[in-house]
């Protein structure tokens, strides 16, 4: 298969997360790269987040779909709070009004995969 598409989803997804404040060194961050890839290539995983995005995700990284929904709350929840304001409105828009009102993961990997498309 020709990792061409994938390196240049993982790339752009990469700077777009370091870039808003997210943490590489926080799974949650890894996690997302991942779920942005795996949404990118099939959108229809943004419709089921809980039952098919998270535990493909998982599976890729030999851990559970609870964790890989946890991880990635708390990898927003540090962006929201320590991240840069300016590249978050740029990214996120209206998802980033207020950094007391977090968005959902679902909301996050759908923004960041409508940047990258």
């Amino acid at each position: 298969m020709d990792e061409s598409p994938r390196l240049r989803v993982l790339e752009s997804t990469t700077y777009l997360l370091l870039h808003t404040g997210f943490q590489p060194r926080q799974r949650g961050c890894r996690y997302l790269r991942e779920a942005v890839w795996i949404a990118w290539k099939e959108p229809g995983m943004l419709t089921s987040v809980t039952k098919l995005l998270y535990p493909e995700v998982a599976k890729r990284f030999g851990t559970t779909d609870k964790h890989v929904e946890r991880a990635i709350r708390t990898a927003i929840e540090t962006a929201w709070i320590k991240g840069n304001a300016d590249m978050l409105t740029e990214v996120f828009g209206d998802l980033f009004t207020d950094r007391n009102l977090r968005p959902t993961n679902s909301e996050v990997i759908a923004a960041l995969v409508a940047c990258i498309v």
